[in-house]
């Protein structure tokens, strides 16, 4: 999978705001609406993920701080806010996990 040229400031802004606007300004993970949303990685960079848009979630600070880089699935499913139907709309917009 290609990066998205994140060297491009005015690329990044873009994608940025598409991945932000795909969720309508809700964590993707919890669901929480939320002002302030960060780009996670569904998987970590650290482990070989890429800038790519089918590898990145908008969420809110606090689950991106809690996933940290841990396997997605394991960690949102053991967390109090799994939810299978936000787990199915994120299936089909990042195509790099799949659901167990």
């Amino acid at each position: 999978m290609a990066s998205i040229g994140f060297d491009n400031p005015v690329r990044k802004h873009k994608i940025r705001a598409e991945v932000k606007a795909r969720f309508g300004g809700c964590c993707g993970y919890c669901g929480m609406k939320s002002k302030v949303l960060t780009l996670d990685h569904v998987v970590a960079k650290s482990k070989g993920g890429v800038d790519g848009r089918s590898n990145l979630v908008a969420v809110c600070p606090r689950c991106n701080k809690s996933k940290g880089s841990q396997e997605l699935w394991a960690w949102w499913q053991a967390s109090p806010w799994w939810c299978e139907t936000r787990a199915a709309r994120l299936s089909e917009t990042v195509f790099v996990c799949k659901l167990k």
